[in-house]
């Protein structure tokens, strides 16, 4: 009998959303905290760097209901993106955010310079984070992190991955 791991479910919730949209992605470097996934559409080539949080943190203000969901990236991890910035091409960062009802859980898919925004590797820090935040009543998500504050956040919208591919695909023509 095959064992089953918690990362299993997320990262398989985010297949099986690019698979219903058309897409075979290719695992090229599996793990439990992060894994990173190739694909190649009529539009280009495409690497996902994905990360997962079970749960968010919940917050209250003024009867507005707030989720956030704040991704650490490691020191290693960080040195890895700062190593890969030329080769990956079209890099995009899928944040799986988890709620405790599973069917609610939503997918941030950030484009590379969207992610270096937040993380603004070129200030040394100890640690980095991307936040993905929701707020009832807004469309959309919003991501930030340690290089551009909640305040600056940047809206993303829930079909960002097919609207990159679509503007991929105007640039290149």
């Amino acid at each position: 009998m095959g064992v089953l791991r918690r990362a299993d479910f997320y990262y398989g919730s985010m297949l099986s959303y690019l698979i219903n949209k058309g897409l075979a992605p290719a695992i090229i470097e599996p793990g439990e905290d992060r894994r990173i996934y190739s694909l190649s559409t009529n539009h280009g080539d495409f690497q996902i760097y994905a990360k997962y949080l079970s749960m968010p943190a919940r917050r209250r203000r003024q009867g507005s209901s707030i989720k956030i969901w704040n991704f650490s990236f490691t020191p290693d991890e960080v040195k890895s993106i700062k190593e890969h910035l030329d080769g990956w091409g079209n890099m995009y960062f899928a944040l799986i955010c988890g709620q405790e009802r599973l069917q609610d859980s939503e997918i941030a898919f950030v484009s590379l310079g969207q992610a270096l925004e937040c993380l603004d590797l070129e200030y040394k820090r100890d640690s980095y984070r991307i936040s993905v935040r929701w707020e009832s009543g807004l469309h959309g998500l919003k991501v930030y992190g340690t290089g551009i504050s909640d305040i600056n956040a940047i809206r993303v919208s829930r079909d960002a991955l097919t609207e990159y591919m679509l503007m991929e695909n105007i640039k290149s023509s």
